[in-house]
């Protein structure tokens, strides 16, 4: 069984998306010999134009946006367990499992959706925030890395009326304490910085540099962190 966590981030705000397991993903195999394993795909980057004065109901876009930039912070996981202890109750049993193995795939879609009549300088800022998830992903693989790492070994309860069914239920809890661990350092820090980003441009409508303003919200970003550790 193939489990998988989608963190999901509007402009402005921030999602946490639905857990979800996946019987058919592909995921990278098995390294031999290697208990932890993670591949980050690059950025899936597209552009979608709207009617600014329809936009449907597909457009991700609230209350008086011009414009939003969507993106996933998707986490896929594939877990070897190994049972180590199992008592009965009636009908079910209770497992004891150890992680033994993660396999963790990264991916990065983002869309930018712009109304027919954007501009340039609304184009500029909503890339502003592409270039922000862009960067932060490029850090998530360490992260993801060092959260499977600290997992490894770690047991956790599944039930079920037999090994297969009590397998899938450890799964399950296991990758919502993965989805935990990753949305909060990667999500968190995604919903800081764009909102930091846009309180630097008013939302894209003054007339500060995209460029300054990024700089400018991950330096905030930081100092609010560095000062939340002191």
């Amino acid at each position: 069984m193939f489990v998988v966590q989608k963190l999901k981030t509007l402009i402005a705000t921030a999602l946490l998306g639905l857990f979800s397991l996946w019987p058919t993903l592909a995921v990278p195999a098995w390294a031999e010999g290697e208990a932890v394993s993670v591949t980050k795909e690059p950025p899936q980057v597209q552009t979608r134009t709207f009617n600014h004065n329809d936009p449907g109901p597909e457009v991700p876009i609230k209350g008086r946006e011009a414009a939003t930039t969507h993106c996933c912070f998707d986490y896929f996981v594939d877990i070897g367990l190994e049972s180590t202890a199992s008592k009965r109750n009636g009908d079910i049993y209770t497992y004891t499992f150890k992680v033994t193995r993660l396999a963790v795939r990264l991916e990065l879609p983002i869309t930018l959706w712009l109304p027919d009549t954007v501009n340039r300088r609304l184009r500029e800022h909503e890339d502003g925030h592409r270039q922000i998830y862009e960067e932060i992903y490029g850090g998530a693989e360490k992260i993801a890395q060092r959260q499977a790492q600290e997992l490894l070994g770690e047991t956790f309860i599944g039930q079920g009326k037999n090994l297969e069914e009590g397998q899938d239920d450890a799964k399950t809890k296991i990758g919502l304490e993965l989805n935990r661990r990753y949305g909060r350092e990667i999500l968190s820090y995604a919903r800081l910085v764009t909102q930091l980003y846009d309180n630097a441009t008013r939302s894209g409508t003054n007339r500060t540099p995209v460029f300054l303003a990024i700089r400018e919200a991950f330096l905030q970003a930081w100092l609010m962190n560095l000062t939340r550790r002191h």
